[in-house]
Parts: structure tokens; sequence; C-alpha cells
């Protein structure tokens, strides 16, 4: 019996250092062949997270890419960041989502919750250094290790199958909202008397109040990697409904952005003139709405916005003059 148990033990340490050993291969594997060259070579660049996914469509701006992904917080956005700058050398100018909702310790669940560590982990882990790995692992360490064999299910696969390739779904892309639900959520606000929270975070909590300092944290070593680098980086806001809930923080934003990244141009087109019927819901452009932005949007970086002196000021004139040749 001693010798059976003794057997088996051993048994078990092989089997486990085994495992062990060939997760790290994979892991080991699809870093060194991970592949981020885009298809076509670009100057300019965006990262963020939903707002510029629906927002920026990429077929109707000259030499631009969308790379911006719904719901990831700037800890994700640093990984793809570095990886993406690091393997496209056409790559000059980078545009970085800088909203309301970015500041908020909600960006703390998109970034450690059970549903994002699993969505994102798989993907993410072999492209993780050291502390960003400590960073999951203390703040959920139960997801983390059951998203750790997800991770490896899903690379040994990648391996087996020959894909590498990070540049399709993996990281983001334009997307094409077909929705319209503004009028209705406006007509149940005045009917019920209360905002109707229709996102997956709710803009009227204690906790959209508070600030998600991890989340400013890789916000400013996205930039600095990109100034490290010498990639131009501009923060960024895309266009919101002037009736979303979550511009409530406005302030706080501004005296943020002032304190954190006062050296770093922001490039404002929150007041952008978009019908109701050109928005998604509150926050987001539907398709409609992508399409007359993401031309103006063009026309404005074909004009020069980059090369401009007081950028916000040559926004906002631009943006008075749509309104003036827009007007019904």
């Amino acid at each position: 019996m001693k010798k059976f148990i003794q057997k088996t033990i051993i048994f078990l340490v092989i089997g486990a250092l085994f495992i062990g050993s060939l997760f790290l291969s994979t892991l080991t594997i699809i870093k060194k062949k991970s592949n981020f060259t885009l298809k076509a070579p670009v100057k300019n660049v965006i990262f963020g997270h939903s707002h510029p996914t629906y927002a920026f469509n990429d077929s109707l701006i000259n030499d631009f890419k969308n790379l911006a992904q719904s719901a990831q917080s700037n800890f994700y956005s640093f990984i793809k960041v570095r990886n993406v700058l690091l393997n496209n050398s056409s790559i000059e100018t980078v545009f970085i989502e800088f909203t309301n909702n970015q500041i908020s310790e909600i960006m703390d669940s998109w970034t450690w919750s059970d549903a994002n560590i699993s969505d994102r982990l798989p993907h993410y882990l072999p492209l993780m250094n050291k502390d960003e790995i400590q960073l999951l692992y203390e703040k959920n360490s139960k997801a983390f290790l059951s998203s750790s064999s997800k991770s490896f299910r899903i690379n040994l696969i990648n391996i087996l199958s020959n894909n590498f390739d990070y540049t399709s779904s993996k990281i983001g892309g334009y997307k094409s909202l077909t929705r319209s639900t503004v009028d209705s959520i406006l007509s149940d606000e005045l009917k019920n008397n209360t905002p109707n929270i229709n996102e997956s975070y709710n803009e009227l909590s204690l906790s959209y109040n508070k600030l998600s300092l991890i989340n400013l944290e890789y916000l400013e070593k996205t930039i600095d990697f990109c100034t490290d680098n010498k990639i131009k980086v501009y923060l960024i806001r895309s266009p919101q409904h002037k009736k979303y809930q979550g511009l409530r923080n406005e302030k706080e934003f501004i005296k943020i952005r002032n304190e954190r990244f006062k050296s770093i141009e922001f490039l404002d087109f929150n007041n952008f003139p978009i019908s109701n019927s050109h928005f998604g819901d509150l926050d987001h452009l539907n398709a409609k709405g992508a399409k007359i932005f993401s031309n103006w949007f063009n026309e404005l970086m074909q004009k020069g916005l980059l090369t401009e002196e007081n950028k916000q000021m040559f926004i906002n004139r631009e943006i008075e003059k749509y309104k003036l040749q827009n007007i019904d």
C-alpha cells in the first residue's frame, strides 16, 4: 500500500510537471509567433473601448485603422498598443479614447471581473509581463486560474492550427451598430421621470463617482510607451448624446485631464451635432451616425487637423461650419 501511494504521488507530480511545462510552452510559442502586422500599412490608429469602436468607420477614413474594442479597459489596451506599435513601423500617430466613463471605478471591473478575465485572458495572457499577470492574479485569483486553463486550450488549438494572427477579431476594429433607441430611451425617461440606464454599468451608482486609479495608470503607461517610441499620441473623445447620464461627472473628468494629462493634446468631438436617429443609444453612434462622423473626421484630417497649432479651436470652428451647412 505504501509503495502504491508513493507511485501515485510520483505519477501525479510528473503529470503536473508535464502539464505545467506544456502550458508554459504554449505561452512561449504564442508570444514568439503572434502576428500583429496590419494587413495594410497605415499612419494613424485609434485605440479604446466601445465609443470609438462604433464611431470611427475606418473604411471611410484615409490612412487610418480602428483597433478599439468594446468593454476594453486601458490595462488590455496597453498590452495591445505595445504589440501593434512594435510590429508596424508605418504608424506615426496614435489616438486614444479618453472619455467620462474611463475615469470611473467601473473600469476596475472591466479589468479583473470574472467575465472580463474570462473573455480577455485567453488571448492576452501570452502577451503579458510578470507585473500584469501578478495584478490580475492578486485581484481575482479564482477567475485568473480558471481562465488560464481556458487560455491553455485556446492557445493549444491555435498552435495546432497554425493560427497566430491577432489582427483580425482578437484585437478589435470598427463595428457597425444598427439599432436606434435614443427616442425610446428619452421617452421612457420622461414618462418615468427617471434616467433609463441601458448599459452594463450604472452611471448613477456610487462607484461611477469613484476613480479607477488602475485605468488612469495604464493610460499613462500607454502614453509613455508611445512617446518613448517617438509616436505622436492624442487623447480623443467620441460624440456622446447631450442627455447621456455618463456626462454628469464632466467636472471631475476635466479636472483629471488637466491634472494628469495636461501635456497631451485632447481632441474633443463630444459636441459634434448628431441627430437622435444617428445614435444607437445615448453614448454610441450607430452605422448611419458613424458614416456621417467618419466622413467629416476624414475631411478634417485632410484639411490638416494635426498640423493646426490650436487643434481644438479648429475642431470647434469646423463643427460650427457643419451646423450652418446642415440646418434643417
